[in-house]
Formats: structure tokens, sequence, C-alpha cells
């Protein structure tokens, strides 16, 4: 019989998995969303900001060569968030006259990359989500072709019942496996959060 690691894996799966219906097709489908911070599929300027900004977003802001160059710098996941924050300073230096036109290029820059990598995390949460999903639905038809073999059925019954119980280990390593993957993508869901503010409040003390 399962012991009690098999029961805190069953009692993750049912505070990170239970989906309505099907496989979901867009980010408000996943059900007890597995991560600290809410569910949010883009960021909203203002709260990123931290308050109303002090003018519109551009719509064309890779029409400044050196913006869009700060922004793909920052926004690369393989440079930290300080690394960012020096090349805004940076940047900012040598500005003169439409120094807050060219920072809000980069706030904006900032925005669309951002999303684009927060899309990234949410598909990958949603696909191991969903992953661990089957897997649970295909652990418990074993347990119940389990629970109806007989206590003492002879070799084919034993056979079928080692064939039973090795299906159910090795889909629940591999569920294992989705809900630690899961975990991880959350981590990196919020160090998008931390990274992309810790770069707005760089460009706001460069105002």
């Amino acid at each position: 019989m399962p012991g009690s690691g098999w029961a805190r894996r069953v009692g993750t799966v049912a505070a990170m998995v239970w989906l309505a219906g099907g496989g979901p097709t867009s980010a408000e489908e996943i059900r007890n969303w597995p991560c600290a911070l809410p569910l949010a599929e883009r960021f909203v300027p203002e709260e990123v900001w931290g308050g109303a900004l002090p003018a519109p977003l551009p719509a064309s802001w890779r029409s400044d060569a050196a913006a869009a160059e700060v922004v793909a710098f920052a926004a690369n996941p393989e440079n930290p968030p300080a690394q960012g924050e020096a090349r805004i300073a940076a940047f900012a230096g040598r500005l003169g006259a439409g120094r807050q036109a060219a920072l809000l290029d980069v706030f904006a820059g900032l925005l669309e990359e951002f999303n684009a990598l927060r899309g990234y995390v949410i598909e990958g949460v949603r696909d191991f989500v969903v992953r661990a999903k089957i897997l649970q639905e295909a652990i418990d038809k074993n347990e119940a072709a389990l629970a109806a073999l007989p206590a003492d059925g002879g070799p084919e019954v034993e056979q079928l019942r080692n064939g039973y119980l090795d299906a159910r280990a090795f889909d629940a390593r591999s569920q294992d496996d989705a809900l630690e993957e899961a975990e991880f993508l959350c981590r990196r869901y919020a160090y998008l959060d931390q990274k992309l503010r810790r770069l707005t409040a760089a460009l706001r003390s460069a105002l």
C-alpha cells in the first residue's frame, strides 16, 4: 500500500492540478494557480510604474536605436537586474533634450519584452500542470485496477499486480518531475516581476 510520501504527492496534486473540463486553451482556465503571485497574462503599466505615467507610452519605441539596445540588454534573461540598472543609468547619463521620451521608450520596450517572457512562463506552467493532471488520471486508474485484483489469485494475478505497481511508480515519478518543473517556473514568474520593477525604479530615478 502507498506510504506517507504517496499521500503527500496526491495532496500536492489536488492543490495544484485540478482543471475544469478538458485541456486548457487560455491562462484563465488554469484552476488553483500554483504560483504565489496572482495569475496575470500582462503587466499593467501603471502598476509597474507605481502610479500614473508622466506621458503616454510611445507606440514605436524600436525607432530609438539607443533605447532599443538598452531594452535588449536589460530584458535579456542572462543579465541580472543590477546590470540592467547600470545600463539604464549609463543611458540616462547621456540624455539631454527629450530625456523623458527616451526613458519612456525604454519602459515601453521593457513592458513588451517582459510580457512576452511572462507569456512563455505561463504556457510552461500550464503544460506541466496539465501533464500532472493526466498522470494523476493514469495513477488513479492503476489504483483502481490494483484494488480490483483478488488478494490471492496465483502467478497470473501477481504478474498483473506487479505491472500495475510498476506503472503507478513510473507515473508518480513523472508527475513529481512535472510538479517540480511547475514550481521552478513559478519562481521564474516571480523573478520576472521583481526584475521588471527594479528596472522600472531605475527609469523613474533617472527622470
